[in-house]
């Protein structure tokens, strides 16, 4: 006998769990904005790739993520720089990337932040290459490195022990509550 899908009562706070986080990226920047951007360093909160990164493992099964993941990276382009781009195909990257380190983690907060450093990872190379490709820095690939790529990842790691709970127990209520 084939194993049914689950089906989540409070599924909808899937999507709103990706919301808060799109809208705690852009509120972070703009309330940190002089300590994220100051002269040469450039530290992006991806609150968005964590969220969805946490969505993929908490439920690997839903097909309706990536979904999800493409719709917020097409609001996110168009929210915050007014263009379809970047983030349209960043953010669904990101679920396709996840599902694919599931292959090789454990569903466990370690492995989650392992596939969220790797996301924000090729999240900032896809980035720097599209800007470099478009003429839009100069930066060579060392000042990336130290200047952009790592105060992103070690930001990113501080977000994740800050956010990593409250996401966590929200994603949690949408499996606790299931099948009533």
């Amino acid at each position: 006998m084939k194993a049914q899908p689950r089906q989540y009562q409070h599924r909808w706070l899937l999507p709103l769990v990706i919301a808060i986080n799109f809208f705690l990226d852009g509120s972070l920047s703009l309330v940190f904005s002089n300590f994220f951007y100051d002269n040469n360093l450039q530290m992006a909160p991806q609150l968005i790739l964590l969220s969805v990164v946490m969505c993929t493992f908490a439920f690997p099964e839903s097909k309706m993520l990536f979904w999800y993941a493409l719709l917020a990276g097409l609001a996110y382009d168009l929210f915050y720089t007014g263009l379809i781009g970047q983030y349209m195909l960043i953010v669904p990257l990101t679920y396709l990337m996840t599902k694919a380190l599931m292959n090789y983690f454990l569903p466990s907060a370690i492995y989650e932040l392992g596939a969220d450093i790797i996301c924000v990872l090729v999240a900032q190379m896809i980035l720097y290459f599209l800007a470099h490709f478009f003429g839009m820095t100069q930066a060579g690939v060392g000042q990336f490195i130290s200047n952009a790529l790592a105060p992103t990842i070690i930001l990113n790691v501080i977000l994740f022990l800050i956010f990593y709970w409250p996401n966590k127990w929200a994603l949690h209520f949408i499996h606790r509550n299931h099948g009533r």
